[in-house]
């Protein structure tokens, strides 16, 4: 009979999901055809850098510069264990989700759908996936070794 003890165990990592809702630059296209054209005579590439310029105001512009670089980083720590979806606070979707996690102010970073920090708080933020994720050096998870 074999030793029930040395089965394989298939152990699935632990994963956060980050959610924001920030206002987040918007740029508009034409269709695949035409792009194509704008981008053959020069005029596609400056027409989406001035829309990319003039997305949003310059403290919104910087407050999401900010929020990008923590996400790169965030992802250089965690990696794979770690899902971000960014959504436009001015967007439909965004004024949904505003109303179900009843965030009133933006930016607003959701974490496993259940914890909300409102506003770009980088030590908040950091502590709350090094709760979840362990210390992000490829170190055991805190939840794995308080089980």
């Amino acid at each position: 009979m074999p030793d029930p003890s040395r089965r394989l165990r298939i152990v699935k990592p632990i994963t956060t999901q980050v959610e924001i809702l920030a206002y987040a630059p918007t740029e508009f296209y034409h269709c695949q055809h035409c792009e194509i054209v704008w981008g053959q005579i020069g005029f596609g590439r400056k027409l989406h850098a001035e829309e990319r310029k003039t997305a949003l105001p310059d403290d919104l512009q910087a407050e999401y510069a900010a929020i990008s670089g923590w996400v790169r980083e965030a992802f250089d720590r965690f990696g794979e264990r770690l899902t971000v979806r960014v959504t436009d606070a001015a967007s439909l979707q965004g004024f949904f989700k505003a109303i179900r996690y009843r965030a009133h102010r933006f930016p607003a970073f959701i974490i496993d759908g259940r914890d909300r920090i409102i506003g770009f708080d980088r030590r908040r933020l950091d502590a709350a996936l090094r709760s979840r994720l362990g210390d992000g050096e490829g170190g055991e998870s805190l939840a794995n070794t308080r089980a």
